[in-house]
């Protein structure tokens, strides 16, 4: 394949990551993680059709070089994790959601028990890095 290729299934992947990471229909469905599942654990999960692992690199996809790294150095200073295995199907039984249903949510989507919510979590450690870096966020807030 062409680099130009290359270059146009990376842009779309990044995308697709901001896409799912952001949306108001990822915070309903797919932004659903396991903070407390082990690396071997996600990497097993990401080989079901269920789950699938971004990583916060690829929000930085398409930026120079020097913003790209000054985002992902100030991001790992938060301790934050650099990837996500999240959920993309379904889940059976609840409406399609995993932890959007519970009544508790605005509690539990990010108490580092059970099922937590990405941008529950982690968001400000997300939206932060990009803005004290001053680069404008891929994705709208």
């Amino acid at each position: 394949m062409s680099k130009r290729t290359w270059t146009n299934i990376t842009a779309g992947v990044a995308l697709a990551a901001a896409g799912v990471l952001a949306t108001g229909a990822g915070a309903y469905a797919h932004e659903c993680f396991n903070p407390n599942r082990s690396e071997q654990g996600n990497a097993g999960a990401s080989n079901s059709q269920s789950w699938f692992t971004v990583h916060v690199e690829e929000l930085t996809f398409g930026l120079p070089a020097e913003d790209a790294e000054c985002v992902l150095d100030a991001y790992a200073e938060t301790g934050a994790p650099s990837s996500f295995t999240i959920k993309v199907k379904g889940a059976n039984g609840s409406g399609g959601t995993i932890g959007a249903n519970n009544p508790n949510r605005d509690v539990k989507a990010a108490d580092g028990k059970g099922i937590d919510e990405i941008f529950a979590a982690h968001g400000d450690d997300i939206v932060g890095s990009f803005m004290s870096c001053g680069v404008d966020l891929p994705f709208p807030v």
